[in-house]
């Protein structure tokens, strides 16, 4: 529950942003929103690299190897460094790609502030990610979770002050929004830094987080990057997919785009939920692989995906039941509450499909196995997905609908072929401890 948590305040962050940027129009909400995932989708390649620190610290855990754990802390930390400014740079060089996507002037220019306010606090993202999976590998997710909402108690009150700008405070619209975000990021890694090394904590002696400081160890980045990286691909090709159905969607109309981001950060909630399980999934089964436990890391597995069928499916019916009302909450545009409203009972299917995919790749995390879900997603992402969603939007007409309808069949397609090889367990015999020592 604390991994939910913590992935659910995750995503409030964009959440909240969107949904206050609502109360300027749907231009600004559509821009915000279209932004955010341009952020995630050029990021994600990176932190998805950096995901791979919970299983290696969940399987030494498990194993009893303590101090490996905070070995893998600070090569993970020098691997952040690496990808952290990657991507900021990357991040920089695209802003005015987004003038180049064929959404209108005002839409692009509002989604480059956007962009640029985020910068600022985007390499707290990337050190926040490895502290955050170091702690999670070691099963101590009550910390994460602190954290997560209190970093959102504070972009909340920064959202609200800089946005509409109260009392002495600027008013700075969409700025605001992305300046709050950025604060809030870098509040997260301080916080972080602080309960993992602080002198009274017990990280440093017990779980090797002393060891921080190591030398550079070019075989472990090495392995790490290994496993990695798949993981990395496998979130980009699918990140990527969906950013190019929102600038699909982008092209039919203002209020779409605006409805589709409505749609997506309401979903957010219920993604965030099966994120956070599988996250459980991945430190579960690495923890019992690594204790030689392979049965009940299948069993770990199974048990989490049972679990995360019955609240996506709970799910399901509060947004088929408050689909109108839930749309409210984001705009107050009527057309745009329209449209959203239009898409909360394919909200509700898809999440289901989805749930199964992230918690069944969850698992495979945690035993390593990380290429097959990457090129199964590809496949589907980009092979299924990007074809199906544009012939049915545009061509067939069918348009904002018909492309959460490609969307739809897409991630059935990733649940299939990603619960099929979690269920055939031939991962339990893995384990990475002995290349990685």
């Amino acid at each position: 529950m604390p991994v939910v948590i913590s992935k659910l305040s995750f995503t409030a962050m964009g959440l909240v942003d969107t949904a206050m940027v609502g109360r300027l129009g749907a231009t600004s909400q559509g821009a915000v929103g279209l932004a955010h995932t341009w952020i995630f989708t050029l990021g994600v390649l990176g932190l998805g690299v950096l995901t791979v620190v919970n299983t290696f610290v969940a399987q030494h855990h498990g194993a009893g190897q303590h101090d490996d754990c905070g070995r893998v802390l600070g090569q993970g930390l020098r691997v952040a460094v690496l990808a952290g400014g990657v991507t900021l740079l990357l991040l920089f060089l695209s802003i005015p790609l987004l003038g180049k996507l064929g959404l209108g002037a005002s839409v692009s220019e509002l989604g480059g502030i956007y962009t640029a306010c985020r910068l600022i606090g985007f390499p707290g993202v990337f050190g926040y990610w490895v502290y955050n999976g170091y702690l999670e590998g070691l099963g101590r997710t009550r910390t994460p979770m602190v954290i997560a909402l209190v970093a959102n108690a504070v972009n909340i009150t920064l959202d609200w002050l800089l946005i509409f700008g109260p009392g002495p405070f600027p008013e700075l619209g969409v700025a605001g929004a992305g300046l709050a975000t950025a604060a809030s990021n870098l509040f997260m890694l301080a916080c972080f830094v602080w309960v993992v090394h602080r002198p009274s904590a017990d990280y440093g002696a017990r779980f090797g987080a002393r060891l921080v400081h190591e030398p550079f160890d070019l075989e472990r980045i090495r392995e790490m990057i290994r496993v990695g990286l798949p993981m990395g691909m496998q979130f980009f090709l699918e990140v990527g997919a969906f950013m190019i159905f929102a600038v699909m969607i982008g092209w039919i109309s203002a209020a779409a785009l605006a409805a589709n981001q409505v749609a997506m950060r309401l979903m957010s909630v219920s993604f965030m939920t099966s994120w956070g399980l599988g996250v459980a999934a991945t430190t579960l089964v690495g923890r019992y692989l690594g204790a030689g436990e392979p049965d009940l890391a299948i069993l770990a597995g199974r048990r989490t995906l049972a679990l995360g069928l019955g609240v996506t499916g709970l799910a399901a019916l509060v947004y088929v039941a408050l689909a109108t009302p839930l749309a409210a909450l984001f705009s107050t545009d009527a057309e745009v509450v329209r449209l959203a409203a239009m898409l909360m009972p394919l909200a509700a299917v898809f999440q289901v499909f989805d749930g199964v995919h992230m918690i069944s790749y969850g698992a495979l995390r945690g035993a390593g196995d990380t290429r097959y879900p990457m090129w199964a997603v590809g496949f589907m992402s980009w092979v299924v997905g990007i074809p199906l969603v544009w012939w049915l939007a545009l061509p067939a007409g069918l348009g904002l609908y018909g492309a959460w309808v490609g969307t739809t069949v897409m991630v059935a397609g990733m649940a299939a072929l990603l619960g099929s090889r979690f269920h055939s367990a031939g991962w339990s015999q893995r384990t990475l401890l002995a290349s990685s020592k």
